[in-house]
């Protein structure tokens, strides 16, 4: 009799506390995991705390919300989400009226091979202020 697969990815909630590590220091905040995004994206003042920047490059995005592309201004970033290190380039932009200041994208999760659970919550995710 064979033993089933067990797949030994690490598994993650559709929210997640998150470390962006900067110049000016490490901000702790939490992050929406997102299949559905491409690119990690960071709110403008998220990115400024941490010190990011120069900008790299500039993207356009068709954000879920909106129906027109918009442009954003990409930088390096570094990522720790689990104890592990992502060296991402990330797409700033406006989020501060937004539940949360930063989305994982798929460049992080192809990367790192989680398992996102959405059933899997934190107890963090209804009504917690998403910057710290």
């Amino acid at each position: 009799m064979r033993e089933p697969k067990v797949d030994k990815r690490a598994t993650i909630p559709v929210v997640e506390e998150v470390t962006v590590v900067g110049p000016k220091g490490s901000v702790r905040v939490l992050a929406r995991i997102d299949t559905g995004a491409a690119r990690t994206t960071l709110d403008t003042d998220l990115a400024a705390r941490a010190g990011l920047g120069p900008v790299l490059d500039r993207v356009r995005i068709r954000a879920s919300a909106a129906s027109k592309l918009e442009v954003r201004d990409v930088v390096h970033a570094k990522v720790i989400i689990l104890g592990r290190e992502f060296d991402i380039s990330a797409a700033v932009t406006d989020r501060k009226d937004m539940r949360y200041h930063m989305i994982v994208g798929m460049d992080i999760l192809r990367e790192a091979g989680f398992l996102v659970d959405p059933s899997k919550g934190n107890g963090r995710e209804n009504g917690a202020d998403a910057s710290h």
